[in-house]
């Protein structure tokens, strides 16, 4: 399993304005980010990081995102909806289905490239809680997490 932490320039930066409006994440919320491209999945990690969040995992593809699920037994997975070895709702089904409980139970969080209409309701089916769209908003993505955690 790879995972790094590059800054990326192109990721959506906090706005000082939106410090005030902005709790930290709790840094103890395990998270796996499932990304084939490795500047996306940087750039989520170090707007986690931003957030708070501190303990990610990245797999780049659904075949390893199955291994760490079972292994980094995380508080979320961010999945990509495109991935080279199947598609995002695909390994949500694999992960509903999986051996182990905990696994089956990690909720998801879906994220698209752009918008697609039906994108809200094939996820929903698929057992994700929500879609977010690229470029991740900090300010949405938080309020996400911060519900889940919330919700524990």
């Amino acid at each position: 399993m790879q995972t790094h932490s590059a800054l990326m320039s192109s990721r959506p930066h906090l706005a000082s304005d939106d410090m005030g409006q902005l709790a930290l994440g709790p840094a103890n919320l395990r998270i796996l980010i499932v990304n084939e491209d490795m500047r996306s999945a940087d750039s989520l990690k170090s707007t986690l990081m931003d957030l708070g969040y501190s303990t990610t995992m990245t797999a780049y593809s659904a075949k390893r995102a199955l291994v760490a699920a079972a292994d980094f037994s995380p508080s979320i997975a961010l999945v990509d909806l495109e991935l080279p070895d199947m598609t995002g709702l695909q390994l949500a089904y694999k992960l509903r289905s999986h051996l182990l409980r905990w696994v089956r139970q990690v909720p998801l969080l879906a994220i698209a490239e752009k918008p697609v209409f039906g994108n809200i309701e094939l996820t929903r089916a698929a057992g994700f809680l929500g879609c977010l769209t690229k470029p991740v908003m900090p300010l949405e993505l938080n309020e996400v997490l911060r519900r889940l955690y919330r919700s524990r």
